[in-house]
C-alpha cells in the first residue's frame, strides 16, 4: 500500500516528501514498528534524537466513515522504555489535508523550536521557528496555564499561515508543556481549532507513554503545527467518499446503514437515557459503585457496604450529581473535530471531564468535588503530564503522608492531608487538590530536592524514597503502596482505573485498553489468552486510525474496508497479530518486557479482586483454588497466578520459553 511520509530532519531544521510501500505496512503502528526495528533504535534511550516520533493517519482517514481520523503517535516511550501508541481522536484530520499519511522526526534542532507544517494550493512547506527558554518559560507561566497557554501563543502567532481567500483553514497544534522539558512523562496536547479559534473543552491528549517529552527533549521541539487543503486520496474499487458505496458495506455485512450502526456502538459515550448521563465520567461513575477504586486503591481493603456508602454519599449523590447537573442537562458535549455522533467530549467551562483522569485525580486521590477536582485538573493537565499516571502519583504521596511515611515538610506544603476513608469530610478534597496542585508545579519545574525525585515516575522514585527516607516497617512501606506494571529494569506504566485483573496482566501494551477488562472471573491461562486476543482486535483501532469508541461496528468492518477501500486480500486479524509478534520481537531487543508485579499493592488488587467476584457473582472451583493459594501464601499464589498469565497471552503472541520467567 503506497504511502507518503514526511520526513523531518530537525538537526537541518527540515522536511521532504518520499513515497514508501511495503506490503506488510498498513497503518501507522506497522510503519512505525518497522522504522524502529530497522534503525535499531533499541540501542539508544527513549530520548536520544534517534528515537523516531512517528504520527500519522490510518488507511480509511479521507473517507466518509466517521472515527477515522484519529492522530496515531508510536515511538520509543520514556515511561515504558520501548514502543508505545498514544491517540488524538480527530487530530488526524487537518494531517490528512496536507496529503501526508505519516511523519517522521529525528534529529535534535539546535534552538527549542516551533514546527509549522502545511500544504496549501498545491505548495508543501516545514518550517522552524526558534523560541528562546525565557520567552517559552514565561508563556508556560501566563495564569500557570502552561500548555494551554502555549498552545493560545502558538494560535496566535502562526494561525495566518494557514488563511486561504480570507479563511482560516482548519489546522492542529501538538503541544507540550512544562512536564515535558523537565521529567519523562511529558504528555503532547492538542485541541480543535476553527475560524482561527481554539474551542475551548475540545482537548485531546496523548496522555500515555510521555511522548510530549520524547518531542521537547530528544527533538528539541515544543510544538508542531499542520494543516492545509488538500484532499486527493482515491479509494478503488469501492470509494469510501461515496455515502451510498459505504452504506452499501454496511447493509451487507450489519444490516444496518452507517449512520444507525455508528449511533448504536456510541451510545455510552453521548448518553444513556437508563443513567440519565454520558460520556466515559457519567456512565463509569453511575456503574462501578463499590468497585470504583478510592484513597490510593485503600479501598478494596475496606468491607463492600462501606464502600458502597461511600460511593452513595460521595460519588452518586455529589461528584457524579454535579457533573450531570452542569454537564448533561446543560448538554455541553462536542466532538473531536471530526463529524460524529458520539459527541464524546463532555466539558465544564473549558476543560473536557472523562472519567479516567477524573478517578486518578480525583476519587482514587480522595477527592470527590468538582471545583477540587478542577483545581488538581488545571495544574496537572496545564502542565502537560498524563493526567492518569501523575494521579497516581499524587495519591500514593497523600497516602505516604497519612501513614507518616511523608511529612507536609517533606513534600512542601502547609498542611497534611486526611486520607482515611472512615473519617473523611467532603472539605477534606480541597486540601488533598492543593497538595495535588503543588506537587504537578513543583514536578513539572523540578523546583525542590523532593519533586527531583519524581522526575522519572513513580517506579524509580520508590527506590530513591526509600534511599532517603528510609523503607519503613509493616504495611507502611514505599514499596508496598505503589501501583505501577513494571517493564524491564525501569520502566512501568500506571494502571487504567478499573478493580479488574486484566489491566495487571503482562502483555506488550498496557495503560491502555489493550486487554479484557471484564470484571467476570477467568482461569488466569483463559484470561491471559483472551486478553491477547482483545490487544490484537484493540490494534484494529490503534494501527488503523480509528476510534475505539466505534468498536462496536469498526472491529467487524475495518478489514473488509481496507481490502474493499484498496483492493488488496488481507486477513486483518493475522496482520494485526504479526504486528502484535513485532512489537514482541522489539521488546525482547531492547529488554524491556513484563515483569513480575513488585509491590504489595498490585497484589492484594488481584487478591482482593477474588474475594471481591466470590461475593458479588459466587464462586467456583476455580475461583476458590485461587483463593485458598492466595490465603496460604499471596506471593507465592501472585507468582503462579502471574506465569499462568503469560502461558495465556504466549498462546496469541509468542514470547517463546517463558519459563525462565
Amino acid at each position: 500500500m503506497l504511502k507518503k511520509v514526511l520526513e523531518i530532519d530537525a538537526d537541518n531544521c527540515s522536511g521532504s516528501c518520499i513515497s514508501y510501500e511495503k506490503d506488510d505496512v498498513l497503518g501507522v503502528v506497522d510503519y512505525g514498528l518497522d522504522v524502529h526495528l530497522s534503525n535499531k533504535t533499541y540501542e539508544h534511550g527513549a530520548l536520544d534524537p534517534r528515537n523516531s516520533l512517528i504520527f500519522g493517519v490510518g488507511p480509511l482517514a479521507g473517507s466518509k466513515l466517521p472515527g477515522t481520523h484519529r492522530l496515531i503517535i508510536v515511538g520509543r516511550s520514556p515511561v515504558v522504555e520501548t514502543i508505545f501508541l498514544s491517540t488524538i481522536g480527530g487530530a488526524g484530520l487537518p494531517l490528512y489535508k496536507t496529503g501526508v499519511d505519516f511523519v517522521k522526526i529525528d534529529g535534535r534542532a539546535k534552538k527549542r523550536s516551533v514546527v509549522v507544517i502545511k500544504n496549501i494550493s498545491g505548495k508543501m512547506s516545514v518550517k522552524f521557528y526558534p523560541i528562546e527558554h525565557d520567552v517559552l518559560m514565561d508563556i508556560y507561566s501566563k495564569d500557570e496555564a502552561g500548555i494551554y497557554a502555549l498552545h493560545e501563543y502558538v494560535v496566535d502567532k502562526y494561525k495566518d499561515e494557514f488563511l486561504k481567500n480570507k479563511v482560516y483553514l482548519d489546522f492542529r497544534v501538538l503541544a507540550a508543556g512544562p512536564a515535558a522539558i523537565n521529567t519523562n512523562m511529558g504528555a503532547i496536547n492538542t485541541m480543535v481549532i476553527r475560524n482561527g479559534n481554539i474551542l475551548k473543552g475540545s482537548d485531546g491528549w496523548a496522555g500515555r507513554g510521555g511522548f510530549g517529552s520524547v518531542m521537547a527533549q530528544a527533538h528539541n521541539i515544543v510544538a508542531v503545527v499542520y494543516g492545509g487543503d488538500k484532499d486527493e486520496h482515491v479509494f478503488k474499487p469501492k470509494d469510501l467518499k461515496d455515502m451510498n458505496v459505504v452504506n452499501e458495506i454496511f447493509m451487507e455485512h450489519l444490516e444496518a446503514n452507517m449512520t444507525d450502526s455508528a449511533r448504536k456502538s456510541t451510545e455510552k459515550y453521548r448518553y444513556v437515557d437508563k443513567y440519565k448521563s454520558g460520556g466515559t465520567f457519567g456512565v463509569n461513575m453511575s456503574t462501578l459503585g463499590a468497585w470504583l477504586p478510592m484513597f490510593n486503591w485503600t479501598s478494596i481493603y475496606l468491607p463492600r457496604d462501606k464502600r458502597t456508602q461511600m460511593y452513595e454519599d460521595f460519588v452518586k449523590n455529589h461528584y457524579l450529581k454535579q457533573f450531570n447537573e452542569e454537564v448533561i442537562e446543560t448538554k455541553q458535549w462536542r466532538t473531536c473535530g471530526e463529524p460524529c455522533p458520539a459527541v464524546c467530549k463532555k466539558y465544564s467551562g473549558d476543560r473536557k471531564k472523562d472519567y479516567e483522569p477524573y478517578e486518578a485525580f480525583g476519587p482514587n486521590c480522595g477527592i470527590f468535588d468538582q471545583r477540587a477536582a478542577e483545581q488538581i485538573g488545571f495544574a496537572i493537565e496545564g502542565m502537560g503530564f498524563d493526567a492518569i499516571g501523575f494521579g497516581n502519583i499524587v495519591s500514593f504521596v497523600l497516602e505516604c503522608m497519612q501513614k507518616g511515611l511523608l511529612s507536609k515538610d517533606d513534600v512542601g506544603v502547609d498542611a497534611l492531608p486526611n486520607f482515611d476513608p472512615m473519617t473523611f469530610k467532603m472539605k477534606d478534597s480541597f486540601i488533598h487538590a492543593k497538595i495535588g496542585a503543588k506537587l504537578a508545579y513543583d514536578i513539572a519545574y523540578q523546583r525542590t530536592d523532593f519533586s527531583r525525585l519524581f522526575a522519572h515516575g513513580i517506579r524509580t522514585a520508590v527506590r530513591k524514597l526509600a534511599d532517603k527516607y528510609g523503607s519503613g516497617e509493616g504495611d507502611a512501606r514505599f514499596s508496598d503502596i505503589a501501583n505501577y506494571l513494571p517493564f524491564g529494569s525501569d520502566g512501568y506504566i500506571a494502571p487504567c482505573q478499573y478493580w479488574v485483573p486484566g489491566f495487571y496482566i503482562p502483555l506488550q501494551v498496557q495503560g491502555k485498553f489493550y486487554t479484557y477488562y471484564g470484571s467476570d472471573f477467568y482461569a488466569p491461562k483463559e484470561l491471559g489468552k483472551k486478553s491477547a486476543d482483545r490487544s490484537v482486535k484493540e490494534l484494529f483501532s490503534g494501527n488503523s486510525g480509528i476510534c475505539r469508541f466505534h468498536r462496536g461496528w469498526s472491529e467487524k468492518l475495518v478489514g473488509i474496508l481496507i481490502n474493499e477501500g484498496y483492493g488488496i486480500d488481507v486477513d486483518y486479524y493475522e496482520h494485526c497479530k504479526k504486528t502484535l509478534q513485532k512489537l514482541k520481537d522489539y521488546d525482547t531487543s531492547a529488554g524491556v518486557v513484563p515483569v513480575f508485579w513488585e509491590t504489595k499493592r498490585v497484589i492484594d488488587i488481584i487478591r482482593l479482586y477474588f474475594r471481591e467476584v466470590r461475593d458479588v457473582s459466587g464462586t467456583t472451583p476455580e475461583l476458590d483454588k485461587w483463593i485458598k493459594m492466595f490465603e496460604k501464601d499471596e506471593y507465592a499464589a501472585a507468582k503462579a497466578y502471574w506465569h499462568e498469565l503469560l502461558i495465556g497471552v504466549n498462546e496469541i503472541v509468542s514470547w517463546g520459553d517463558i519459563e525462565s520467567r
